[in-house]
């Protein structure tokens, strides 16, 4: 591997590192997550027991918990991207990056890996334990652990390409952050964080099926506690696609921002 690309190896691992050294702080900013999922389970086992079914949508008791689990996992892993442009745009610390030896979105991509992948192992350890001691384990698909690592990484860049590309909004906008909330929270709806789509009426199934977000939270969740080597091709491919179309309009925001910047004497 060329210099290149170790440089940014390099700040994926120093982000690491720094979240390391603040372990018990990013525990304890967790414990929303344990009522969480208390309450979820709660919810479930009544909706469960009600229904008077062993499976929702194909979903037993524990697989719909650990679903939520791999969602949590997800979302809770990212970084806020979109606060941090938003907040060097305004500073003016963009401009004093431009003349650094490194691409400004590989370093912040690289940053988002580094911290999201420590994130992801505290979401899933707290996680992971409270949905054990509530409604046991599921059966899990060893082997694919390696997999499973590499769609998260697939999934957190198609993720950091859609809040980047709302982050740069920056340049153009005061406050990114309520633009931010609502292509946020419509990607949590549509993109199955707190039900997996195959709950979700008909006429919103097919909207949700024609969108990326699915592929951005409820694909890799349902591979997590349904894996088949089937749905990881599946899922790839998509992903694949998308991250490229994000990737190029978060490119193109950010060329046509910094051309703006220059043209400001910024």
């Amino acid at each position: 591997m060329s210099k290149r690309w170790l440089k940014y190896l390099e700040v994926a691992r120093v982000a690491v590192r720094s979240r390391v050294a603040y372990l018990w702080d990013q525990l304890l900013s967790n414990v929303t997550l344990v009522i969480i999922m208390f309450v979820f389970v709660q919810l479930w086992k009544v909706t469960y027991a009600y229904g008077n079914v062993d499976a929702f949508a194909g979903y037993s008791l524990p697989e719909m918990i650990w679903y939520l689990v791999a969602t949590e996992a997800i979302v809770m892993s990212m970084p806020r991207i979109h606060a941090t442009l938003e907040q060097e745009v305004k500073d003016g610390d963009l401009a004093l990056r431009l003349n650094k030896p490194y691409n400004y979105l590989l370093f912040h991509y690289s940053q988002f890996i580094g911290e999201g992948l420590f994130k992801l192992a505290t979401v899933l350890a707290l996680g992971g334990l409270t949905a054990y001691l509530l409604v046991g384990g599921f059966a899990f698909y060893w082997p694919a652990l390696p997999v499973f690592l590499l769609l998260w990484v697939t999934t957190q860049t198609v993720n950091f390409f859609y809040s980047a590309s709302v982050g740069l909004l920056a340049f153009w906008m005061e406050e990114v952050s309520g633009v931010y909330l609502l292509f946020d929270r419509f990607k949590w709806i549509l993109g199955g964080m707190l039900l997996p789509l195959e709950i979700y009426p008909p006429a919103v199934r097919r909207v949700a099926e024609v969108l990326p977000f699915r592929y951005m939270i409820a694909g890799p969740a349902r591979l997590f506690v349904k894996f088949t080597w089937d749905g990881v091709w599946q899922l790839l491919g998509p992903q694949l696609v998308w991250g490229l179309a994000f990737g190029a309009v978060c490119t193109a925001i950010y060329r046509l921002g910094v051309r703006r910047v220059d043209v400001n004497g910024g």
